[in-house]
């Protein structure tokens, strides 16, 4: 079994619920989801005890995980949430 690097990164919100469900923050995890096909995958998920979204990848490198984090954590402190 290959174990891929990993980053997560927390990212702290006023509505979880609005983060998550806002339409430009969901078209960036597809598009990193597209873009990592079978080669990682990102998880977006709220956290059941902080006030923060929590935005991990897996990829082959640590540069593309942490690219593709970057990516979302700029669109959903971008969008003000």
């Amino acid at each position: 079994m290959l174990i891929y690097p990993q980053v997560l990164q927390n990212v702290k919100v006023y509505d979880k619920a609005a983060a998550q469900a806002d339409e430009d923050v969901q078209l960036a995890v597809e598009r990193v989801a597209k873009e990592l096909g079978d080669t990682g995958r990102i998880l977006v998920r709220e956290s059941g005890t902080e006030p923060v979204i929590r935005v991990m990848v897996e990829a082959t490198t640590h540069e593309i995980c942490q690219k593709y984090v970057n990516e979302v954590v700029d669109t959903i402190t971008r969008k003000g949430h």
